[in-house]
C-alpha cells in the first residue's frame, strides 16, 4: 500500500469558529463553553455533553444535525461518521481535500474536545469483564488520533488542566490559536491514547489469564503477573504517569522524576508511588531507590519481626525476631554498627517508643514501617529532616517483571520470588544440618538474594552477621565477608548467591571456623568442592536456584 504525501500549507494563526465535543468528565465544560461564546463559536456535541452545555444555558446543536444519523448499538456509534471525521481530517488548504468535502457538504472542524470513557476508574472499582468491556471507547479515541493527525489545522484538547491555558491563548489572540500550541495538543492526544490502549491490554491480560489458569478442577486460580512475560510478547508499551519531579538524580547535576504505571490498580498493590512520607524532607531519587531495595528483603520476612538496615542499595544488616521488632533492630544493627549512619531502615512492625529512642541515637535518612505510635513520632519527629514514610506490607507487591534500560531498548525479567525449593534441597555432604541451622541457612540465602553479585553472606538464627557484594570473584567475597565479622561465630552459616567454581573458597571459610554452607551448587567442580567440606568437616547444601544480582 502506497500513501500519498501531500505538502500543505499551514497556518500559524487559525481562527476558531466550529467546535466538536465529546466528554465523558465534563470539569471544566462550562468555562470553555463560556470562552467560545465570546467568539460566537459554533458548537456540536454528543448527546450526554448536548444536554450538559444546554443545561449551562449555551447553544449547542447535537452531531445528528450533522451526520442525519442517530446514535445507535446502545450508543457504541455516535461520532463514526465520513460527515464528522471528513470535517476534522480535511485539509481546507488542499485543493482536492477541499473540493470533496464541498462536494459532500462537509464543514471542518477547528477544534475536538473529547476525554475517553473512563477505564482507569472501572479497573480500579474491581469493575466485572463486561463492565471493563463497555468502558472501552471507541469513537473518543479516533476523534484523538484524527485530530491529532490534522494539528496543522485543528486543535485537540483532551485534558482538563490544558482548559486554562487553551482559553488564555484564545483570548489574547483574538479568537485563534497557534500553530506551536497545535503541536504540543497533539502529542499529548497521541501519549493519551497510546496510554489508554496500554491500561486496556494490561487490565484484559489480567482478566483472560485468571480465566485461563485453572490449575485443575480442584486447584487455585493462579493470579496473573502484573506485566507477566511468562510468554515473552514481542512488543510491550509501557504507560507511565509522572507522580512528583525529584530534586535531582543520584548527582545534584542530573535531572530525575518519579513515574508510576498509568494502568496499576494502586489499592491492590504496595507502590511506592502512593506510600506516604509524612515528615521530613521530600524524598530523593536514591532514598527511593533505597526504599525499593529495602522493601523487597523486608517482605521475604514479613510475617516476622524484621529489621532492615540498608546503604547505597545494598543491606549492611539485618535483624529477624519471632516477638521483638526492637530486639529485630538490635541485632540488624549490631551485625555492622558503622555503616548505618545516614542510610535507612526498613521494618515490618509498627515502631515503639523504645525503638524510636535507639533509632533517634544515629543519623538515619529514612526509616520505614507499616505505622508509628504517638510516642514513637513525638521522638522522631524532633528530628526535622529524617524522612519517615508509612508502607502497607500487607499488599503484594507491584512489580512481576523488573525492565532494565539499556542503550536503545530495555532488559525485562521476572522478577526473583524465589528463595530456595525445600522439595529440591540437596545435602551432598558427610554432615547434615539441624533444624536450628537450617533456619540460619535460609536467612543467610535469603538475604544473598539482595545483595549484589559476588555476594557472600553470614547469618545466624537472628541476624545477619557480615554480608559482602559486588566482588568481582568468590574469593575476595568471601575474605571480605570474613574479614568484616564483629560478632561470634559460632554456629554462624555462610550463604553464597551462585557456586563456589573452586575449593579456595573452602580453605578460607575453614579457618574462620564456619561450619555450615548453602550455596545452589552447579560447578563442574562440585566434587571437589564436596571433597574439601568433608575433609574439614562442613556441612553443605545446595539449594540448586541461583541468585546473581547485577
Amino acid at each position: 500500500m502506497s500513501i500519498q504525501v501531500v505538502q500543505v500549507k499551514v497556518e500559524d494563526q487559525i481562527t476558531v469558529q466550529r467546535i466538536l465535543l465529546s466528554l465523558s468528565d465534563k470539569t471544566g465544560l462550562s468555562e470553555i463553553c463560556k470562552a467560545f461564546s465570546k467568539f460566537n463559536c459554533q458548537l456540536y456535541a454528543t448527546t450526554s455533553t448536548y444536554r450538559a452545555i444546554k443545561e449551562m444555558g449555551f447553544s449547542c446543536q447535537q452531531i445528528e444535525n450533522i451526520t442525519e444519523f442517530p446514535e445507535i448499538i446502545g450508543g457504541r456509534v455516535k461520532t463514526l461518521h465520513p460527515k464528522i471525521f471528513g470535517g476534522i481530517l480535511g485539509r481546507p488548504n488542499l485543493e482536492s481535500d477541499f473540493a470533496d468535502m464541498q462536494k459532500h457538504g462537509i464543514l471542518p472542524f477547528d477544534v475536538v474536545i473529547c476525554n475517553l470513557y473512563p477505564f482507569q476508574s472501572a479497573l480500579e472499582k474491581n469493575s466485572s469483564e463486561a463492565e471493563l468491556i463497555e468502558n472501552i471507547d471507541i469513537g473518543g479515541v479516533s476523534l484523538l488520533r484524527a485530530a491529532a493527525k490534522n494539528h496543522s489545522s485543528v486543535s485537540i484538547l483532551c485534558d482538563v488542566r490544558d482548559y486554562a491555558l487553551f482559553i488564555q491563548e484564545l483570548e489574547e489572540n483574538s479568537g485563534k490559536i497557534s500553530y506551536n500550541t497545535r503541536k504540543k495538543l497533539a502529542l499529548k492526544a497521541f501519549k493519551e491514547t497510546a496510554a489508554y490502549d496500554q491500561t486496556i491490554a494490561s487490565a484484559l491480560e489480567k482478566k483472560f489469564e485468571l480465566i485461563n489458569n485453572f490449575e485443575n478442577k480442584n486447584g487455585p486460580i493462579r493470579e496473573a503477573n502484573y506485566l507477566s512475560i511468562n510468554q515473552i510478547p514481542d512488543s510491550v508499551t509501557l504507560s507511565l504517569k509522572k507522580e512528583k519531579t525529584l530534586r535531582y538524580g543520584e548527582n545534584p547535576h542530573q535531572m530525575a522524576a518519579l513515574y508510576s504505571f498509568i494502568d496499576l490498580n494502586e489499592n491492590k498493590y504496595s507502590c511506592l508511588t502512593n506510600m506516604e512520607c509524612f515528615h521530613g524532607k521530600e524524598l530523593s531519587y536514591n532514598n527511593v531507590l533505597d526504599i525499593e531495595h529495602a522493601i523487597r528483603l523486608a517482605y521475604e520476612f514479613k510475617m516476622k519481626k524484621a529489621a532492615v538496615i540498608l546503604k547505597h542499595n545494598t543491606p549492611c544488616g539485618v535483624g529477624v525476631s519471632h516477638s521483638s521488632i526492637f530486639q529485630a533492630y538490635l541485632d540488624a544493627f549490631n551485625s555492622d554498627p558503622i555503616s548505618p549512619f545516614g542510610g535507612i531502615v526498613c521494618l515490618t512492625d509498627i515502631v515503639t517508643e523504645e525503638l524510636a529512642n535507639k533509632m533517634s541515637e544515629i543519623f538515619l535518612e529514612v526509616i520505614i514501617a507499616p505505622n508509628f505510635t504517638s510516642d514513637a513520632l513525638n521522638i522522631l519527629q524532633k528530628k526535622k529532616n529524617i524522612r519517615l514514610v508509612k508502607f502497607n506490607f500487607d499488599l503484594p507487591l507491584a512489580n512481576k517483571t523488573i525492565f532494565t534500560h539499556v542503550q536503545g531498548g530495555f532488559l525485562a525479567q521476572s522478577s526473583n520470588e524465589t528463595v530456595l525449593d525445600f522439595n529440591n534441597l540437596t545435602y551432598p555432604t558427610i554432615l547434615k544440618p539441624n533444624k536450628e541451622i537450617l533456619d540460619s541457612l535460609i536467612i543467610g540465602m535469603t538475604v544473598v538474594k539482595h545483595v549484589r553479585s559476588n555476594a557472600i553472606v553470614l547469618a545466624n538464627s537472628k541476624q545477619t552477621i557480615s554480608i559482602a557484594g559486588g566482588f568481582t570473584n568468590r574469593v575476595d567475597a568471601v575474605e571480605h565477608c570474613l574479614k568484616k565479622t564483629r560478632l561470634s561465630l559460632e554456629d554462624a552459616v555462610l550463604a553464597s548467591d551462585a557456586f563456589f567454581p573452586f575449593p579456595d573458597s573452602i580453605d578460607l571459610i575453614q579457618k574462620a571456623g564456619i561450619k555450615y554452607i548453602i550455596q545452589p551448587g552447579g560447578s563442574i567442580q562440585d566434587q571437589e568442592v564436596i571433597k574439601a567440606c568433608d575433609h574439614y568437616g562442613i556441612a553443605m547444601v545446595f539449594t540448586g536456584i541461583r541468585h546473581f544480582k547485577h
